[in-house]
């Protein structure tokens, strides 16, 4: 297994984009609930003494803390297969046609992988008909100018299910 997938960290600038997110969608609902109770009628609020708000104050950043930490291991899940998917395409471009996505167990896009490895082994098996068609035609040649046009019009035939 990758050492950089293991890591929490993958894509940085996204991972922490959501864990910031995730904070300040936390601390804003701790805040509001706060000044609402504060604010309604009937309300006392809370005591505004120093040992409430340093109380407060410790229970925010200890709040943000496992936002956050919590935010970088919930986007691991996105990232780790976005990542994982990217060098499997990439190896894919460069030819490598036994490239497959494995994902863990609790990752994003299990079924996107999933469909990923069918495209990628229908690739392969289009290339290995193409492959064997034309061997065919490298061992017939000059044999039969017929065997060698049908040869021919069946590997035309392959190459054409392609879009190039």
């Amino acid at each position: 297994m990758d050492n950089r997938r293991s890591t929490v960290v993958i894509n940085g600038q996204f991972q922490y984009q959501y864990a910031l997110l995730a904070v300040v969608f936390s601390v804003l609902l701790v805040n509001l609930f706060l000044i609402i109770n504060a604010i309604l009628p009937g309300s006392q609020g809370y005591p505004l003494s120093t040992e409430y708000t340093v109380l407060v104050v410790c229970l925010e950043i200890l709040l943000i803390g496992g936002v956050w930490w919590g935010g970088l291991i919930s986007s691991n899940k996105i990232a780790g297969p976005v990542y994982v998917i990217v060098r499997q395409l990439e190896k894919l471009a460069e030819g490598d046609l036994t490239a497959r996505v494995h994902l863990r167990k609790k990752d994003a896009f299990k079924f996107e992988a999933v469909a990923i490895n069918q495209c990628i082994e229908e690739l392969q098996d289009h290339l290995l008909e193409v492959k064997k068609v034309a061997k065919e035609l490298e061992s017939s040649s000059g044999d039969n100018a017929e065997t060698n046009k049908a040869l021919i019009a069946q590997l035309n035939q392959k190459i054409s299910q392609f879009n190039l």
